[in-house]
């Protein structure tokens, strides 16, 4: 099998949970990868969503740990700017076949795995579920692409 380097070359799906693993700490080796990486990184426009639901929650633990509310609103324009974002239209024909998979574990995932099967690309995440279903879709722990 590939190295990870290898497999994740042609690009990945980050997940909302990466985004907001990137954004809190103060200095991060994830913020710094995604910000300067060369590797295209794709995400369903349903992130943008969830990061809206989540920001207030953001914000307090960001504030918890030093960061400025304008501070993390850069950090977010910077992380964003960065990420190519599909519409539904664009992956709408693997939807079934992503809730059939995740429905086993957790629905809101669906977009992700659509996503992913759609242009075959991996998950990189920290979600032990997405990591434990994987096998139609490929999913690879955040650590081992940080490495």
């Amino acid at each position: 099998m590939a190295g990870v380097q290898e497999r994740i070359r042609a690009g990945v799906i980050v997940d909302t949970n990466v985004i907001i693993s990137a954004l809190i700490p103060k200095n991060s080796k994830l913020r710094e990868f995604l910000l300067t990486t060369e590797i295209p990184l794709h995400a369903p426009d349903y992130m943008l969503r969830e990061l809206k639901r989540y920001w207030t929650i953001i914000e307090e633990k960001a504030r918890k740990r030093g960061i400025t509310e304008p501070e993390l609103a850069h950090f977010r324009e910077e992380l964003l700017g960065r990420i190519i974002s599909h519409p539904l239209s664009e992956y709408r024909g693997f939807i079934n076949e992503a809730y059939r998979i995740c429905r086993e574990f957790d629905e809101k995932d669906t977009p992700f795995v659509a996503l992913a099967l759609s242009l075959r690309l991996p998950i990189i995440t920290n979600d032990k579920d997405l990591l434990a279903h994987a096998g139609e879709y490929e999913a690879i722990p955040l650590n081992d692409v940080l490495r």
